[in-house]
């Protein structure tokens, strides 16, 4: 299942108030920076301290998100670093698993705001690629696929039906990018 949508700062901060408040998703950093582990976040207080939820790229925050109702649990792969090409450091972590939830905030730059996007693995396609991934991240079997998918169901009727005042084809558009489109914020 992958959705794609605008949102604005004040529509991530809201997305994530209601993960924090309303869900017992937890939300995990989908790459460490260089030398350090993955970081759990519990807040939303937590996530601004760390990225910028308004400027950035395609990708400006990226996120993996996990409940315990998932069955298996997140594997936190050490990935060895060249300290050559990586200011000196040697290693970063990267977040993993077959049924964690993705959570990509695009950013904004030169007047042009990114898609934001939801999505993981369904049962078929991780079971597809098990044999080649098994010793990285375990069974397929492991994951719980029909809570993987209400959960993420769930999230995307919220931001589709529910949070979306517009829509541009598939892809909704939250009250905050909304609003932006009409100040000349180009929704790409």
């Amino acid at each position: 299942m992958n959705y794609n949508f605008f949102a604005s700062k004040t529509d991530k901060l809201a997305l994530l108030d209601y993960l924090f408040t309303e869900t017992d998703l937890r939300l995990y950093e989908l790459s460490s920076a260089f030398g350090t582990e993955v970081k759990a976040y519990i807040s939303t207080t937590a996530v601004v301290a760390d990225y910028d939820l308004k400027y950035g790229s395609q990708y400006a925050a990226c996120f993996k998100l996990w409940s315990p109702r998932f069955g298996a649990t997140p594997n936190f792969r050490r990935i060895e670093l060249n300290p050559q090409s990586c200011q000196g450091h040697t290693f970063r972590y990267a977040t993993e698993g077959w049924g964690l939830i993705q959570l990509y905030f695009g950013g904004q730059q030169n007047g042009v705001l990114a898609q934001s996007q939801l999505g993981h693995f369904n049962e078929k396609g991780a079971l597809a690629r098990e044999d080649t991934y098994r010793s990285r991240l375990g069974l397929v079997a492991a994951w719980n696929w029909p809570e993987i998918n209400a959960t993420s169901h769930k999230l995307k009727h919220l931001l589709h039906s529910k949070r979306a005042v517009e829509k541009i084809g598939s892809i909704g558009i939250l009250p905050g990018a909304a609003k932006l489109a009409q100040q000349g914020i180009v929704l790409s």
